[in-house]
């Protein structure tokens, strides 16, 4: 008897944190993992997810990372439910809930992914061409106008990387390798915890006079 409530205990805290911010956030990142599969050597492609370092200004936390011959790709997955009404250049977009009862805005993700790709060009060993994708689970309805920047579910993801396949520009393997490696190795020299990157990110909340951004990383 003990041990069945328990059970129904831990069951209860599970569904409880997978319905906070962080555990959708997880749930959302899971979801991507899936549909990108792992590293595949003879493809020249390789995968780093939860990609944390400093960039010497700031920490910096990236959802995923797809290395290959025609560049590096930035992922940035949200996994909101309602509708997502935006703009590439807006500095923020809005989610409607509740059969537009409830609105909320949240900070431009594209504008956040580009910040990653910025961070992540400083600590680069070697020039590449950098891609962003901005991924939102199935949970939400895409309302959102852009023109350079995919704004996507999981499912186009891989199609929409494979896009680059038509480029001039392709690496050679070793120099694909070589850049997987520093960016993995990046990732397992990291000295910065997520408590510590959380609170840059509230610091950075007060400089913007108190502006709330959910999921800024």
């Amino acid at each position: 008897m003990e041990k069945y409530i328990i059970g129904i205990v831990f069951m209860l805290l599970v569904v409880v944190f997978f319905k906070t911010p962080i555990g959708k956030g997880m749930i959302g990142e899971w979801v991507v993992r899936f549909f990108m599969g792992k590293n595949r050597p003879k493809k020249d492609t390789f995968i780093i997810h939860d990609l944390m370092f400093y960039d010497g200004a700031k920490s910096v936390q990236i959802d995923h990372v797809l290395i290959n011959a025609h560049g590096v790709h930035v992922i940035e997955t949200k996994n909101y439910g309602g509708m997502i009404y935006g703009k590439e250049n807006d500095k923020e977009w809005t989610q409607v809930l509740s059969f537009g009862k409830v609105k909320h805005t949240f900070y431009n993700p594209i504008k956040q992914n580009q910040g990653h790709l910025q961070s992540l060009k400083q600590v680069m060993p070697m020039k590449s061409p950098i891609y962003s994708y901005i991924v939102f689970t199935g949970r939400a309805t895409l309302r959102v106008k852009t023109e350079h920047i995919p704004v996507i579910y999981p499912l186009s993801l891989m199609k929409q990387i494979g896009k680059h396949r038509k480029d001039s520009f392709r690496m050679k393997s070793i120099d694909v390798r070589k850049l997987y490696d520093a960016l993995k190795d990046l990732k397992k020299t990291n000295t910065i915890t997520r408590q510590e990157h959380i609170q840059g990110i509230e610091q950075r909340k007060v400089i913007r006079k108190g502006q709330h951004y959910e999921s800024e990383r």
